[in-house]
């Protein structure tokens, strides 16, 4: 006798044991690798499991979401992102796994009972410095997205350890908080990234929210004709292949370990439903660095420019042998062991001005801070920066700040 739809129906009931569906949320990326980790952990354990995956607009879609909770009745739910459940309730399931946000807001609307895994944004910001620095750069930024559809809150955890990892080093950072855009409005969003990125000072490292900002901030730079990597580094996250090996330069980015948070939600999910107990809080740091062209400074320019800044900046006045009175082009590019023609283009390629107005710009703020904090007369001034005569210092000055060198004394003494 032929088995009907009802009998069919009716064994597979019997022969399961738990049903659990699986939210595909907003990144492809972190969607696949998590996928893949959940079901690896399921087969490699055998798990007699029947799971389901839905779209992550099927939560805002009360039917779609009456379908899966009411028709379909799971006995555990994987969500991979708390940003898009609104107002929506999970008390119909008993198990549920979240994906940990850093607003602790956001977390506070599913029922006590979750169990939250993640990624370590701290992590994730540390290890992306650590690269950017160790390629010798003082200058640093961040770049939040600006899409209205982007979760922001593991922008701002990534953002703030990536800073405040810059100033323990005494180093400067600049937050690129840029405004809200539709993603359709990319003419406004770009204009606005090229503005910011045209102020910051060259060389700079820059860490983007992921890789499709990334993209942003190379496009961007092409715009403001900021070469990559001489004036401007950068680093995304995911390492979305499809991305960062199909803009050019290629992007250096740092890849979360998805695959373990997907294993970390399996595992905790099969605690649940046999115990009905599971750690809390679990999560995952840094899989791996992929570096590509974004970072990879292969003539050396960068380091060769900070490495002749950090000489001027110690001995624009004081100067370097042959020359002990003032800092000179020839002098410097004796130090760094280069000739003088190759260190004016490197450092022009990467600061987009000369050596000389370097130094020059250096000796010039020594000279006002001995102008505001001593007494000393200012011919003795311009001796100790480094004016063979003090008419000299005076022509400059004037011409640079508008004023003399008394009237600039006399006025910021005041003050």
């Amino acid at each position: 006798m032929a088995e009907t739809e009802y009998d069919i129906i009716s064994r597979m009931d019997d022969e399961r044991k738990f049903r659990i569906a699986i939210d595909t949320g907003s990144n492809p990326k972190s969607l696949r690798d998590c996928c893949s980790g959940f079901m690896r952990h399921a087969m490699e354990r055998s798990l007699p499991w029947d799971i389901r995956f839905f779209a992550t607009g099927d939560i805002q879609d009360r039917k779609a979401w009456n379908r899966i909770v009411l028709g379909w009745k799971p006995d555990g739910i994987y969500l991979n992102s708390s940003y898009y459940i609104g107002n929506v309730r999970f008390d119909r399931i008993p198990n549920i796994i979240a994906f940990e946000s850093p607003d602790k807001k956001e977390n506070m609307r599913f029922p006590r009972r979750t169990v939250f895994v993640g990624i370590d944004n701290t992590q994730i910001a540390a290890e992306a410095f650590r690269l950017l620095a160790k390629r010798g750069l003082q200058h640093f930024a961040y770049v939040h997205p600006s899409a209205t559809n982007e979760d922001v809150s593991h922008s701002r955890a990534r953002a703030a350890t990536f800073m405040r990892m810059a100033e323990d080093a005494g180093l400067d950072c600049t937050e690129c908080q840029r405004k809200k855009h539709k993603v359709a409005d990319w003419a406004a969003s770009m204009k606005a990234l090229t503005e910011e990125l045209s102020k910051l000072p060259c060389p700079c490292g820059v860490m983007a929210y992921n890789d499709r900002v990334a993209r942003e901030v190379i496009d961007a730079c092409n715009y403001a004709k900021l070469r990559i990597p001489e004036q401007i580094q950068v680093v995304g996250v995911d390492n979305s292949e499809d991305i960062c090996d199909n803009v050019w330069p290629r992007l250096t980015s740092i890849e979360p370990d998805f695959f373990g948070v997907g294993r970390l939600a399996a595992q905790s999910m099969e605690s649940l439903l046999v115990t009905g107990r599971a750690q809390n809080h679990l999560t995952c740091g840094v899989l791996r660095i992929a570096e590509r062209d974004t970072t990879r400074d292969l003539s050396g320019s960068v380091r060769l420019v900070t490495a002749a800044e950090k000489l001027i900046r110690s001995h624009a006045c004081q100067g370097l042998p042959p020359s002990p009175k003032g800092l000179t082009v020839q002098s410097l590019a004796a130090a760094l062991h280069i000739s003088r023609n190759l260190l004016e283009m490197r450092f022009g390629k990467v600061r987009k001005e000369g050596v000389a107005t370097a130094i020059r710009r250096q000796k010039l703020a020594e000279v006002c801070r001995m102008l505001t904090d001593t007494d000393l007369p200012i011919c003795e001034i311009a001796e100790r920066c480094g004016f063979p005569a003090q008419t000299h210092l005076n022509a400059l000055f004037r011409r640079t700040f508008g004023t003399t060198l008394r009237a600039y004394r006399n006025e910021n003494r005041n003050k």
